[in-house]
């Protein structure tokens, strides 16, 4: 599988124009990723920027020498180059196994282009076999629990390995929901982004731009999807 992950990553870097700005997502295939884009920078000496979507990739990359800026510090972010948990036939996904789908969106949706690496154990007819990360604040986090199992979707707190409740970048917990009883997950995301003390969700609806599949060396446009 790590295989799969470089291959996918390979092909992503391969994308990435010279004086580019670029979004760095989180997660095992984005940190190949991250490794890979610095070695052809200074390699071919290129003039990269970078955005990361989380503390641990800040670190990552500026640790691999390439510049990193807040994302305020920018006007655009060119492209972005990010990991999936699950990915649909029409390119929607889930993310945010990592606990940073609130950077991950932020990044995504100020992003002209957005590019995901996966390998094909990603790839569902439907989504729903990952459970939905919910990142809420902590004032008033058990109401939104409670509200939570009355639709049904099975609410979890996300846990360190001591038993904590894990705490993200932001401060918020985590929500792991399962939405295999979900029939509209447009409506459902429109539901949760309403619900108070909801900061994000992880369903990513019509953000990514090109699907790369590193064990089938497949390369899935959007825009091909919505021609055919």
């Amino acid at each position: 599988m790590n295989d799969d992950k470089v291959k996918a990553a390979q092909m992503a870097v391969e994308l990435i124009p010279n004086q580019a700005i670029v979004g760095l997502g989180s997660g095992s295939t984005a940190s190949i990723f991250i490794d890979l884009l610095a070695k052809k920078a200074h390699e071919e000496q290129m003039d990269i920027t970078c955005v990361a979507t989380s503390v641990q990739t800040s670190q990552l990359a500026l640790g691999f020498g390439l510049k990193v800026v807040d994302i305020d510090a920018v006007d655009r972010i060119d492209v972005t180059v990010d990991g999936a948990d699950e990915v649909d036939g029409n390119l929607n996904g889930i993310k945010g196994g990592g606990a940073a789908l609130l950077f991950e969106k932020i990044v995504a949706t100020n992003s002209t282009k957005n590019i995901w690496v996966v390998d094909s154990s990603k790839q569902h007819q439907r989504l729903g076999s990952y459970r939905l990360p919910v990142e809420v604040v902590k004032f008033g986090v058990h109401h939104v629990f409670n509200y939570l199992k009355t639709r049904d979707l099975k609410p979890v707190y996300r846990q360190q390995e001591d038993g904590n409740y894990l705490t993200t970048d932001s401060g918020n917990y985590i929500i792991d929901v399962d939405i295999t009883g979900q029939e509209d997950l447009p409506q459902l995301a429109q539901d949760l982004k309403s619900l108070t003390g909801v900061v994000e969700h992880g369903l990513f609806i019509d953000i990514c731009d090109v699907l790369l599949v590193g064990n089938t060396g497949q390369a899935i446009y959007k825009d091909q999807l919505s021609n055919s």
